[in-house]
């Protein structure tokens, strides 16, 4: 674990670090102009997500070459008009992203709460128990990697502590993360989990993915996505890294199946 960080830059400090690092000259956009975009919108959102469709591309890698450092490197000038453009081009997309995701997360806690609360007769904390015990012993049993089989445990063992500040199933499911629900979509008994499926293409709530392990891969992808929207944060960087602390770039065909749903939900 690193205990020392990056040191803070004001806004004049990162446009001369842009400058004298990133090879970015203010032609379109005035330094002062700059300046304001960064101190409104943040560098770690109008440059770090882009930086790499400025950098030197290494074909024998597929990627952008980088220094022994890790850097970027720049062989051409980038107007800072360029990298404000991409950002405006991306959040553009925003609110249409967010609308689609906060009907498809509605629809799907609705269908999966009255599925589930109906299929396990949850009407007390003994049923609710025994549906917790269920849900973790499906798990168990799942053909799935041990990091993911963990993550589920973990969410599992959490809805105990929820019911009891709820003492309630429907507001217990009302209360339930757009995760949560995933959840217990995954980890619920075959039956119900089809019911469930069936039930979501009939409201036209599965985003055009027709199977079950289409829908599925789905959802692997759309609580990220989600967050990032909600949080204002990049989706370039969601799409382009698969560990942004150590720069660990997605494999190709990860990156198409974010941009095949974020082309979804843009519609």
């Amino acid at each position: 674990m690193r205990t020392t960080f990056k040191k803070p830059k004001t806004v004049q400090e990162q446009v001369k670090y842009l400058e004298d690092n990133k090879k970015v000259v203010y032609n379109n956009i005035s330094k002062k102009d700059a300046e304001k975009i960064l101190y409104e919108h943040c560098y770690i959102n109008v440059i770090t997500p882009y930086k790499h469709c400025f950098a030197r591309f290494d074909p024998s890698t597929g990627k952008s070459a980088r220094d022994a450092k890790n850097n970027h490197i720049y062989d051409h000038e980038t107007d800072f008009s360029a990298y404000y453009q991409k950002y405006q081009n991306e959040r553009i997309s925003y609110p249409k992203i967010f609308k689609n995701l906060m009907w498809f997360e509605s629809t799907f806690n609705s269908i999966v709460a009255t599925e589930v609360l109906n299929y396990y007769h949850i009407n007390s904390f003994t049923s609710f128990l025994s549906f917790c015990n269920k849900l973790s012993t499906n798990v168990i049993n799942m053909n799935i990697p041990d990091e993911v089989r963990s993550h589920l445990l973990d969410e599992i063992s959490g809805f105990y502590q929820k019911m009891k500040r709820y003492e309630d199933s429907f507001i217990f499911f009302d209360r339930l993360s757009l995760s949560n629900v995933i959840t217990v979509y995954r980890a619920c008994d075959k039956k119900v989990h089809d019911r469930i499926f069936q039930g979501l293409l009939q409201a036209k709530a599965t985003l055009g993915y027709s199977s079950p392990g289409t829908f599925d891969d789905f959802l692997k992808r759309v609580v990220p996505i989600r967050n990032c929207i909600c949080h204002a944060n990049s989706l370039e960087v969601l799409i382009e890294y698969y560990d942004i602390k150590t720069k660990e770039l997605r494999k190709a065909t990860d990156k198409t199946k974010f941009k095949n749903i974020i082309a979804k939900l843009s519609v």
